[in-house]
């Protein structure tokens, strides 16, 4: 797993994080322990080490069609904030357009 704790790009995207925010992404389990419930313990933990550095709010990216992890994130108790689509028009053109935000 990454952590990232200062601004960063995905997909040509910029997000800005507060000083009380991180962003984590690339959680991973080797195909030998999966299975075992690790991520969710693995995730949980990074969530302590970041509280006690004052990050309290934590944000990751899901892909839509990713149902695993949509699993592993739904067991964190995590909340959906937007539904985004990338358009990517001969790999050259991007856009971005937010489908949804939800309420929190």
């Amino acid at each position: 797993m990454i952590i990232e704790l200062n601004d960063f790009n995905y997909r040509h995207k910029t997000f800005n994080l507060k000083e009380n925010e991180a962003y984590l992404f690339d959680m991973y389990t080797f195909e030998a322990h999966r299975g075992k419930n690790l991520a969710p313990y693995l995730r949980y933990q990074s969530y302590l080490m970041l509280k006690d550095i004052g990050r309290d709010k934590i944000y990751s990216i899901t892909q839509y069609f990713n149902k695993s992890s949509k699993r592993f994130k739904k067991k964190l108790n995590a909340r959906n904030l937007q539904l985004y689509i990338n358009i990517i028009i001969f790999k050259k053109y991007q856009h971005h357009f937010v489908l949804r935000s939800y309420n929190t």
